[in-house]
């Protein structure tokens, strides 16, 4: 699976694709210019919050497992949906998120 970027709301997901986007449960809270300075401050404020939200974590990994995700981040930055992609598709989704993401 890979990230899509969403360009207009009310364009159609490509196929085997999800939005991942605010407000939506799969949604960054962490803000760029609010919560996060930047982009990459969003996505680490992120990781933190799956480590604290281990329930969240669960659901996504039986719902987006194996699914293009979509945002609206430009491809070229860093981005929440990364962080999805690389925890609902790993091989071992058992151990837990703390210490084990690397960075995007």
């Amino acid at each position: 699976p890979k990230r899509f970027m969403i360009e207009s709301y009310l364009a159609p997901n490509p196929p085997n694709g999800k939005r991942v986007t605010r407000p939506s449960r799969w949604g960054n809270p962490f803000r760029v210019g609010h919560e996060a300075a930047n982009a990459a401050e969003a996505v680490a404020m992120f990781r933190e919050h799956l480590n604290q939200h281990p329930a969240l974590l669960e659901l996504a990994q039986r719902e987006l497992r194996g699914f293009h995700l979509g945002c609206t981040c430009p491809l070229d930055q860093p981005c929440h949906a990364y962080v999805w992609l690389e925890v609902v598709n790993r091989e071992n989704p058992d151990p837990p998120v703390s210490g084990k993401l690397s960075p995007l």
